[in-house]
């Protein structure tokens, strides 16, 4: 309604200069002269000639009034003529300013009755006096009596255009007055606005109570207010309500109790005018006028779209011409054609829950290979909503695999191997010399296409399948591979990686306006109506149009079925199976590598499409086992035992067995095998922990030295097991209790699995699958201990209890006495008091004897000895005794 001021000079009568008064010195000046030649002279002459100066005088101010008088007259004529010219210039400028706004808003029934293309016509509230613009700017003296009337009728003439057009752009407004008064003048308004778009371009949206608004070709929908929206523009919203203080752009007062006439006040100004009303019959009238106007140009109608369509019929159309085409919805036109190859190669499907995103996949598939033999044609169905989507596809002899969240590993695992399906179909093409596929013959490689129903639910798995899709986009077109993915918010879900490869898009009914706008470039998907389930824009050739996507039954499914039941179907799939959950020692291909190599299980390498030998070698920084009970830590210790062609000791949780396992002497090269390592540490004294730890970690980092290799099991790398476990460079991780530990274990962050079967592991950070072996858990390795027999020779014993030990060696005849005992016995037993008094008897025994050290501790053992070198532990049976001879210490048993 505002303009830009212009300023506009207003002719007025040039100031009068200031009027002088009497020139009295002037004409007193010659009288004074006269008196002075007269007293000179006597002459009464002299007095006479003074007397011209005042005459003089008196006739030049007559004469200057009368030329001023001349003057005004002749300024006001110039005046009033130019103010006239002025009046007529505008309003001329006037009518011009009318007829533009006439052009720019016509009344309703002139545009509803047009046939120009629809433009930015602006809406036209009604007619009054619009202001303007001008600003007078005087040009001398208008105020002047003899311009009073004139310059009153320039003003006003300038000042309001009468009975213009009230015009407004894209505009929110408040109607304010009687409920029919209102719904008058926003049909008016609404009609106005729809009749200046394509029916494809704009939503309609009425309150309830206005049928006629379901005869317009456009989309409509019904809300509290009033509005047309176009391209995601609200081009009018006309509403009832006005709170005061919010701010309103334009609010429009069409009446109230005194009487008042419908003022528009918008920017601080009030505009008197007179409202466009149109009633409901003229409404009907105008909606089915605007709805013929659709049909003879030819514009595509929402309301020509079928409420549901049916697969069957195109499916049992001709095939359509083009690569991957296929017929699975119809527009106002008919069916639409879309050719995933030459209009994509990709395409994304947005939509929200119950808008028919699953049943649009399945249609479009079933469509697909309707006209496209197994041999040419397959498809990887991921179902990441349930399971349920897919299934009256499960029996289609064109579907390679469907995955599903049910099994997400698996999923996972069969998107990431299509990198090495990328592989594969790169050299099928080198080896045929062809750039893309489009050149090899038909049916040499088969086009695959895969189709994902919630997209983020897949990614939300593995971040790094986001890489995968990437990938797949950039290259899939040339090598035959087509990604169909379903969401319900593409808006930071799929990566701009992806969506930069996608030109093909259709978005069902979306919740978020902006979601629309992001996919579409439109917000009309927003504005679909829920009812009509499967209603989609397609996106495609640069511009979103309304369809109607098909629904499939299952008679559709069953009936490709048996049409290409018995054709030919490529052999190689796009992934390898995942591993068996149990796989027998007979599976395993033979030892590869160097020769201290095992194979005692394989690995998954989904992304290379093969699988590998699981080799350990523990002669090469030995080999960690760790897993939660149950996981088959164990049977991996026993597979690795009967594969390896080195002696093994297999050694169970006992601190002195592995402690003489680690320093006896190899036989050979020999593998020693200590399951529950961690526990085996546990249970071990503090002090001979400690020693137990150096020994394993030497054992480790000399392995390849000594030929003396370590394999170990713990349930986990913390406790006493943490000072160790750093030695071990190979870990073969199984199930865990949590991510944490799995973590702490060496393990990546999205390796750990709560639900991993047992003998499923992690192998340098790929999926594994332990063997079960062919037999039992070898035997328990026990040291060859020497026996220290008490009836031979003479020994010194110490012991904390003393005469329990005397009294029970003698009740089996052996010659035992305590220390001091005259004649001396040959075994002298006693405690470590006892050896410390007799000072001269410890020495002898250091330099020339034997001593037996039966329930002693280590400090006892540096209290009589004076040695510091590590103890072998002692193992649970009873009679196990440090025996130390020639300044050794070793570990035997005790024969009385």
């Amino acid at each position: 309604m505002s303009h830009d001021t212009e300023r506009i000079p207003l002719p007025g009568i040039p100031a009068a200069p200031p009027r002088s008064g009497f020139p009295l010195v002037a004409s007193l000046a010659p009288l004074a002269m006269a008196v002075v030649l007269w007293v000179m002279t006597s002459s009464p002459y002299a007095l006479l000639f003074g007397l011209l100066g005042p005459v003089v005088a008196l006739a030049s101010a007559m004469d200057a009034r009368r030329t001023a008088r001349r003057a005004r007259r002749r300024d006001v004529a110039e005046a009033l003529r130019r103010l006239a010219e002025l009046e007529h210039r505008l309003a001329d400028r006037a009518a011009t300013r009318r007829r533009v706004l006439e052009a720019e808003g016509p009344p309703l029934g002139a545009r509803v009755a047009g046939e120009e293309e629809p433009g930015s016509l602006r809406v036209r509230l009604g007619t009054g006096g619009l202001p303007s613009g001008i600003e007078f700017v005087p040009e001398g003296d208008v105020e002047a009596p003899e311009l009073a009337e004139a310059v009153s009728r320039v003003r006003s003439r300038g000042s309001v255009v009468d009975g213009a057009p009230v015009l407004l752009g894209e505009v929110e407004l408040v109607a304010l007055g009687p409920s029919p008064l209102v719904a008058a003048f926003a049909r008016a308004l609404v009609l106005q606005a729809a009749a200046g778009c394509r029916p494809e371009d704009a939503i309609v949206v009425v309150p309830e109570g206005e049928p006629w608004a379901r005869l317009l070709p456009h989309p409509v929908e019904t809300g509290e207010a009033w509005e047309v929206r176009s391209d995601g523009r609200r081009l009018l919203r006309i509403s009832t309500r006005h709170e005061e203080g919010a701010a309103r752009p334009v609010v429009v007062r069409l009446g109230d109790a005194a009487g008042s006439p419908p003022r528009v006040e918008s920017g601080g100004g009030s505009i008197a005018f007179r409202p466009a009303l149109c009633c409901r019959a003229e409404a009907r009238s105008s909606a089915v006028a605007l709805a013929d106007r659709a049909r003879r140009r030819g514009w595509r109608s929402d309301t020509a779209l079928p409420e549901r369509v049916p697969l069957a019929p195109l499916l049992a159309a001709p095939a359509p011409e083009g690569g991957l085409s296929a017929a699975f919805a119809r527009d106002a036109d008919g069916p639409v054609v879309v050719d995933l190859d030459a209009d994509g190669p990709h395409a994304i499907i947005a939509g929200t829950t119950g808008s028919g995103k699953s049943e649009l996949l399945v249609s479009w598939v079933l469509a697909l290979a309707a006209h496209h033999p197994p041999g040419e044609l397959g498809f990887l169905l991921v179902d990441f909503k349930g399971g349920a989507a897919f299934a009256p596809l499960a029996e289609l002899p064109h579907v390679r695999g469907i995955v599903s969240d049910l099994d997400a590993a698996t999923a996972t695992r069969a998107v990431s191997s299509l990198r090495a399906e990328l592989q594969r179909r790169e050299r099928e093409l080198a080896r045929a010399g062809a750039r893309a596929i489009a050149e090899l013959p038909p049916g040499s490689l088969a086009r695959l296409v895969i189709v994902v129903d919630e997209f983020a639910a897949l990614v939300a798995l593995d971040p790094e399948l986001q890489g995968v899709f990437s990938d797949l986009a950039a290259r899939g077109r040339s090598l035959g591979l087509h990604l169909v993915l379903g969401t319900q918010r593409p808006a930071g879900v799929v990566r701009d990686a992806v969506l930069a490869n996608i030109t093909l898009r259709i978005c069902l009914r979306v919740l978020d306006a902006g979601d629309s706008e992001a996919l579409m470039g439109t917000r009309a998907a927003a504005a679909l109506p829920a009812e009509a389930r499967g209603r989609a824009l397609l996106g495609m050739g640069g511009r979103a149009r309304p369809v109607q996507t098909a629904l499939s039954t299952p008679r559709d499914a069953a009936a490709l079925r048996e049409r290409w039941a018995g054709h030919p179907v490529p052999a190689e799939r796009p992934w390898l199976d995942p591993l068996p959950a149990e796989l027998p020692e007979s599976a395993l291909p033979a030892r590869g590598g160097a020769g201290t190599e095992a194979v005692i299980g394989l690995v998954d390498r989904p992304a290379e499409q093969r699988r590998v030998p699981l080799a350990v070698d523990p002669w090469t920084g030995g080999l960690l086992v760790v897993g939660a009970g149950g996981a088959g830590r164990t049977t991996a210790l026993a597979m690795l035992a009967r594969v390896t062609d080195a002696a093994v000791r297999w050694v169970p949780d006992d601190p002195a067995e592995l402690w003489q396992a680690l320093v006896a002497e190899p036989d050979g090269r020999t593998l020693v095998i200590a399951d529950d390592l961690d526990r085996t540490l546990a249970i071990a004294d503090p002090e001979q922990r400690a020693e137990l730890g150096e020994l394993l970690v030497r054992t480790v980092r000399d392995a390849r030295r000594t030929g003396l290799g370590l394999a170990a099991s713990a349930r986990a790398v913390g406790g006493a097991l943490h000072a160790v476990q750093s030695a071990f460079e190979h870990r073969l991780l199984l199930r865990l209790p949590s991510r944490e530990e799995h973590l702490l274990a060496g393990g990546e962050l999205g390796g750990h699995r709560a639900d991993r079967r047992p003998g499923g592991a992690v192998w340098r950070g790929s999926e594994a699958q332990l063997a079960v072996p062919g037999g039992p858990v070898p035997a328990p390795w026990r040291a060859s201990l020497r026996d220290a027999r008490l009836g031979v020779g003479e020994w010194a014993v110490v012991s904390p209890h003393p005469a329990r030990l005397i009294a029970a060696w003698t009740a089996r005849g052996v010659d035992a006495g305590p220390a001091g005992a005259v004649p001396r016995p040959a075994v002298v037993v006693g405690d470590v008091d006892d050896w410390l008094a007799d000072y001269a008897a410890l020495g002898a025994v250091r330099r020339e004897g034997r001593m037996l050290l039966l329930g002693c501790t280590a400090a006892d053992h540096r209290a009589l000895t004076r040695l510091r070198t590590p103890l072998p532990p002692l193992g649970r049976a009873d009679g196990e005794a440090w025996l130390v001879e020639g300044g050794e210490t070793g570990r035997v048993r005790v024969v009385p």
